[in-house]
C-alpha cells in the first residue's frame, strides 16, 4: 500500500492581536462617521476609544486626546455602527467551518442559540475568555417540545450560563399552563412557538416572552380542532388538509384570492399582540430559502454560500431527501402561498409597533440557511417590506438588546454608547441609504477583539486545493517577556507530487496584519 508522503510548512507570522487579548490596551476609531443607532442619525468627525471590551470615550476627532500606546484605527471615511445580533440560531459542530468565524466575518457580534446542546455554554465561556473567536453567545436551556412524559417537569432549574427556555410546539393545553407556572417560578425568560393544541390567546394569556417565528402566527388564521390527540408528525398534514378543505387556503394557493373574513384575522391577530409585550423573531429568510429550494433548485445551488453547508446537507438536496423537499412533497405551491402570508403579516406587525427582533434559524444543517450571510439576507427582505434601512438594522441592535435585557437584566449592546460592549462593524458606505452596504465591510470589532476583514475572510475559505488531504493548525507561544507570537502549521498529503502540485503557484495566509503568500521556493 503506497504511503502518503507529508509536506510540513511551517509559517512564522507575528499576530498580537490572536494570539492574546491585550485587555487593558486602548483601541481608537479615529475620524469617524458614527451610526450610533440611538436616534436615526450619522455623526460625523468622531473618535470611539475602546479599552477591554468596553466603549471608554466617544467624542470629536479634534478635541480627543489618544495616547502614544493607543492603537489607532484610521476610519476615515467610513461608518461605525454597532455589531448585528442573530437572535434565532442553531450552533453545531458539524459544519466545514466554524460558524462561529462565519458570524464575525458577516458582522454579527452577538447570536443566541435557541438549540440548546450542552457544549454551547463552553463555547460561551471560551469566547469570553479569548480562547475562541466569536460572538458573544447567548444560550437557552436545552428545548423542551411538548411530547416527552411529564415534559413541564423538564424545564431545568435556573443555571449560570443558560439564558432562557424554548417552549416548542407539542405541549397540551394542561403541559403548557404547568410549564409556564414553572418557568415563571424558576424566573426564565421563555421563546417558542405556539402549540397547535394550545393557540396565540392562551400563549398570551400564560404570559410566554416571545414567539420564535413570524410564521407561527399563520395557524391563527386557519381552524382546526385543537383538541385532537396527534402525533408530532400528524399536526401540520390535518391542519393543511383541514384548510384546504374549508377554502381557508384557496385551492389554487393564489393569495390576491383570501376574502374579506379572513383579510379581518389580521387585525385580529394584531390587536391581540398590541395588548401585550411579546416579542416576535422574524426568521423570514426561511420562507425565500424553501422557494428557492423547490422551484429553483439549480440557482439555490449556485448561490456563493452552498460551498459552506455541510456535506451530509448538500448530499441529501441533491438526493430530494432534503426537510423541506419532503415536508412541500405534492404542496410545493403551498411554499410561495406561506411566504406572501407571511410578508403580509410582517408588514402588518411593522406597521403596529409589535417588537421585532430578527433572527434566522440559521445553522441547523437540515434547512439550508448559512450563518452570517442569512442575516443579511433578513434585512434585505425587512426592506423590501417596507422597513428603511434603520427601522431593519434596529431589529438586529436596538430590539436585539432589550431582548437580552428581558433575559438577563442588562441591556449592554445595540448602540454606541459609553460603558456599552464594544461590539462593531466598521463599514465603507453609509448603511442608512442602502442596507446592502453591511456587505463590504472593513472590520469587525467583537467584545473589544478586532478583526480585520481580510483576516475573517481568510479564516472562512474554502479549502483551495481539490484532491489533497490537508490539515492546519494555529498555535500560540508565549514568551517569558510576556510577548506573543502565532504560527500556523500546515500539513498537506499527496500520493504522487514531492511539492506544490503544478496548478498551485502559491498558497496565501492571511491575518491581522496583512497577507503572505507562500511560493512554490519556499515549500518544503
Amino acid at each position: 500500500m503506497e504511503k502518503f508522503k507529508s509536506y510540513w510548512l511551517i509559517i512564522f507570522i507575528f499576530l498580537l492581536s490572536i494570539a492574546c487579548r491585550e485587555d487593558e490596551r486602548v483601541t481608537a476609531f479615529k475620524n469617524v462617521n458614527l451610526v450610533p443607532m440611538t436616534g436615526e442619525k450619522i455623526v460625523e468627525g468622531q473618535t470611539v476609544l475602546v479599552k477591554g471590551d468596553r466603549i471608554l470615550k466617544i467624542g470629536s476627532s479634534n478635541q480627543t486626546n489618544i495616547s502614544r500606546n493607543t492603537k489607532v484605527i484610521d476610519c476615515r471615511g467610513a461608518y461605525l455602527m454597532p455589531g448585528l445580533a442573530d437572535m434565532h440560531v442553531h450552533l453545531r459542530k458539524d459544519w466545514p467551518i466554524s460558524q462561529l468565524d462565519m458570524y464575525l466575518v458577516h458582522g454579527v457580534t452577538t447570536i443566541r442559540d435557541l438549540g440548546g446542546k450542552d457544549f454551547m455554554r463552553q463555547w460561551r465561556e471560551e469566547v469570553k475568555l479569548g480562547k475562541r473567536s466569536g460572538p458573544t453567545i447567548y444560550v437557552a436551556a436545552p428545548i423542551v417540545y411538548g411530547y416527552e412524559k411529564n415534559a413541564p417537569n423538564l424545564l431545568p432549574e435556573r443555571i449560570p450560563g443558560y439564558d432562557c427556555i424554548k417552549l416548542y410546539s407539542y405541549f397540551s393545553k394542561e403541559d403548557f399552563h404547568e410549564a409556564m407556572q414553572k418557568a415563571k417560578k424558576l424566573d426564565l425568560y421563555t421563546v417558542g412557538h405556539i402549540p397547535f393544541a394550545v393557540g396565540l390567546n392562551d400563549v398570551i394569556s400564560e404570559g410566554m416572552d416571545e414567539i420564535a417565528h413570524i410564521e407561527e402566527l399563520i395557524f391563527e388564521f386557519m381552524d382546526f380542532d385543537r383538541t385532537r390527540i396527534l402525533q408530532p408528525k400528524e399536526w401540520l398534514p390535518f391542519i393543511i388538509e383541514n384548510a384546504l378543505q374549508q377554502n381557508i387556503i384557496p385551492s389554487d394557493f393564489d393569495i390576491s384570492k383570501l376574502n374579506s373574513a379572513q383579510r379581518k384575522r389580521f387585525t385580529t391577530v394584531i390587536d391581540k399582540l398590541k395588548s401585550t409585550n411579546i416579542a416576535v423573531c422574524t426568521t423570514m429568510v426561511i420562507d425565500d430559502v424553501i422557494v428557492q429550494k423547490l422551484f429553483t433548485p439549480q440557482k439555490f445551488r449556485a448561490r456563493p454560500d452552498h460551498k459552506f453547508l455541510p456535506p451530509v446537507y448538500k448530499q441529501a438536496f441533491l438526493d430530494g431527501k432534503e426537510k423541506h423537499q419532503v415536508q412541500f412533497k405534492g404542496i410545493e405551491k403551498l411554499a410561495p402561498f406561506k411566504y406572501d402570508l407571511d410578508k403580509m403579516l410582517l408588514v402588518e406587525l411593522h406597521r403596529a409597533g409589535i417588537p421585532l427582533v430578527l433572527g434566522t434559524d440559521a445553522g441547523t444543517g437540515a434547512m439550508g440557511i448559512v450563518p452570517g450571510v442569512s442575516l443579511h439576507d433578513e434585512l434585505s427582505i425587512l426592506v423590501e417590506n417596507g422597513f428603511t434601512p434603520y427601522e431593519a438594522i434596529k431589529t438586529s441592535t436596538v430590539n436585539a438588546s432589550k431582548v437580552v435585557a428581558a433575559m438577563t437584566g442588562r441591556n449592554d449592546f445595540g448602540t454606541i454608547e459609553v460603558g456599552k460592549r464594544a461590539d462593531f462593524i466598521l463599514v465603507n458606505k453609509n448603511p442608512l441609504e442602502d442596507i446592502a452596504h453591511f456587505r463590504d465591510n472593513r472590520g469587525v470589532m467583537a467584545g473589544g477583539q478586532w478583526y480585520e476583514s481580510a483576516y475573517l475572510k481568510g479564516i472562512v475559505s474554502p479549502a483551495i486545493i481539490p484532491g489533497i488531504p490537508f490539515a492546519g493548525i494555529i498555535k500560540n507561544v508565549h514568551e517569558p517577556d510576556n510577548t506573543s507570537r502565532t504560527y500556523v502549521e500546515l500539513v498537506m498529503l499527496d500520493k504522487s507530487k514531492n511539492n506544490l502540485p503544478d496548478a498551485i503557484e502559491t498558497i496565501t495566509v492571511t491575518g491581522p496584519q496583512g497577507e503572505l503568500p507562500i511560493g512554490r521556493k519556499d515549500f518544503t
